[in-house]
């Protein structure tokens, strides 16, 4: 859709917008774009800047970004909300995952847009609120001269409120409100385009409604019987029925639906284009749309083309109870300095002495130990991990200020780019007065292959202050050798999926061995983690491993086992 920027710049003269965001080169970019737009652009540094500032003025809109300090995106928007529920939020972030997308709805905003920000993309979205501001602004007139004129304008917008205008269906708004007042069993079922965002990528967005627009025809000619179809945004349809279709029919009709949209053919461009959708299912008469995304995102993580009932043992609502559970014990640990470092020592194979120990963090709770099984994951959802990170860097550094030993501290993605690290380790290293050759940083082997360039540029700066690097876990992932080759890394940790099978597994042996002569192939040392008996560790001895690590030799414990280990 072509947006004429003069004439919206017309009708925004006296819309006041809020634009919240911790980064200052993405703020000052995005401020001149909202600067072209509006004549009153108020800007907040973080989400606890956001706030105040939001308290002490009014707006019409709030653009936010996600991950901020002190208050992030989310919930600021969610205390915006509650303040005022017709407040318009749109949300500006990196951050596109099922989880963020699903919150953002739960909490009621009226936009999304994924940066690297595309200038046409925020223009429509900015279009899309001026004219619904413009709308209320409206009602509000004939409200007040033409009382008649008010309750026929009131009907006209309410009608458009509930229809998409693209497709001619109900919207997402109308099955919200129609799902609120149901009082018995209900199933819905989200037909989901596979890859919709290629399509618009490739064929532009006029052909991707042109795809909206061929589905929602092919949907609404192959109903169920007593159905009722929406169009829900996006790459999204929803069908909603009663109870009595039965999970069986309801399959099969998932089925037929797969099988129709894969024989039908929509010509883009003089392409002939087909297309696979992802279906899931809820079954129920209480949270139906926020079950069914649930059973959505599992299925779009097991691939395309799949058809998915929720449960409540679905991984992401096991998830969501972890959440519930841990967040408080997160936050509880942090406040009360209950984040404690554990160590483990790796031994060298050829000395049999402990060389060095890596710091793993714990929470110590009640005489509760919480491995970071139960709270890491947790930890990054909600914006804890950088806090982790300091604590258990500041703690390793006390715990080693007066020993000779190495050690070796985990380090995140979510650290790399909140891009901290080197005027924090700095500082430690001048208040404990530690050598940084005695400090090994420890990176997933995702920070190698997902290529981010600022993330690789800290590493190197890090290590040119003397820090060794090491990347952990290797092998778990889709490895990328010509990466790991170009990082120069010191050491590789194999994945202890692999070491503890070594005895009794020839693949596991086959890739260990693989692993280790590549490392040795571009001078980094292996370190064979999971070594838990005595067969493991012979053979780890025999590849000519330099290290191992695991039960065999310690768990990790609050303490440095302080001595050597013979076998």
């Amino acid at each position: 859709m072509e947006i004429n920027i003069k004439e919206l710049v017309k009708q925004t003269k006296e819309i006041r917008v809020l634009y919240v965001e911790d980064e200052e080169s993405v703020r000052e970019q995005t401020t001149m774009i909202l600067g072209m737009i509006f004549d009153h652009v108020d800007v907040a540094f973080d989400g606890e800047d956001g706030w105040q500032k939001y308290q002490n003025s009014s707006y019409d809109i709030v653009f936010t970004d996600i991950s901020m300090p002190r208050m992030n995106g989310l919930e600021l928007s969610k205390k915006i909300k509650a303040e005022d529920t017709f407040q318009m939020i749109v949300i500006i972030s990196a951050y596109n995952t099922a989880d963020y997308l699903l919150e953002a709805i739960e909490i009621g905003v009226d936009g999304f847009i994924l940066k690297p920000i595309k200038i046409d993309k925020i223009v429509l979205t900015i279009k899309k609120l001026v004219d619904s501001i413009l709308s209320k602004q409206i009602m509000h007139s004939y409200r007040e001269n033409l009382e008649k004129e008010v309750i026929e304008k009131t009907r006209i917008i309410q009608e458009q409120a509930v229809t998409d205008s693209l497709t001619g269906l109900q919207n997402r708004f109308a099955l919200n409100k129609y799902l609120e007042n149901i009082k018995e069993a209900h199933i819905l079922i989200i037909i989901n385009i596979d890859n919709f965002d290629s399509i618009n990528t490739v064929y532009g967005y006029e052909n991707g409604n042109f795809v909206i627009s061929s589905l929602a025809n092919i949907l609404s000619k192959n109903m169920l019987k007593k159905a009722s179809l929406y169009y829900l945004g996006h790459d999204e349809f929803g069908i909603l029925c009663d109870g009595s279709c039965g999970k069986d029919a309801v399959e099969s009709y998932a089925k037929e639906l797969q099988s129709l949209m894969q024989q039908s053919t929509i010509t883009l461009n003089g392409n002939s284009l087909k297309g696979t959708v992802t279906i899931a299912i809820a079954i129920g008469e209480k949270n139906l749309f926020k079950h069914a995304h649930m059973a959505l995102k599992e299925g779009k993580k097991e691939g395309k083309n799949r058809i998915k009932f929720y449960d409540k043992n679905l991984k992401i609502e096991k998830l969501q109870s972890r959440i519930q559970e841990f967040s408080p014990i997160l936050r509880n640990a942090i406040d009360l300095d209950n984040i404690v470092p554990y160590f483990q020592p790796i031994v060298d194979n050829k000395t049999k002495e402990i060389h060095k120990y890596e710091c793993l963090a714990r929470i110590v709770c009640d005489d509760e130990v919480f491995s970071p099984f139960y709270f890491i994951d947790i930890a990054e959802m909600i914006g804890l991990l950088p806090e982790i990170t300091r604590v258990i860097i500041d703690k390793a550094f006390q715990k080693f200020q007066n020993n000779r030993h190495t050690f070796s501290i985990n380090i995140t993605e979510i650290d790399l780019n909140d891009n901290y690290l080197k005027e924090y380790f700095l500082e430690k290293l001048q208040e404990y007065s530690i050598d940084p050759s005695r400090v090994i940083l420890e990176v997933l082997e995702g920070i190698s292959t997902t290529g981010v360039e600022e993330s690789l540029k800290q590493l190197n700066t890090l290590r040119e202050l003397g820090f060794s690097i090491a990347i952990d876990d290797f092998g778990a992932e889709n490895s990328n050798f010509a990466r790991v080759n170009a990082m120069k890394v010191d050491f590789i940790k194999i994945d202890g999926s692999f070491v503890k099978n070594i005895a009794t597994d020839e693949k596991s042996y086959a890739i260990v061995k693989s692993i280790t002569e590549f490392s040795k192939s571009i001078g980094a040392k292996v370190i064979a983690e999971y070594v838990h008996n005595q067969e493991v560790q012979n053979l780890v001895e025999k590849l000519d491993i330099e290290y191992s690590q695991g039960y065999y030799f310690s768990e990790p414990k609050p303490e440095l086992v302080d001595e050597d280990i013979y076998l």
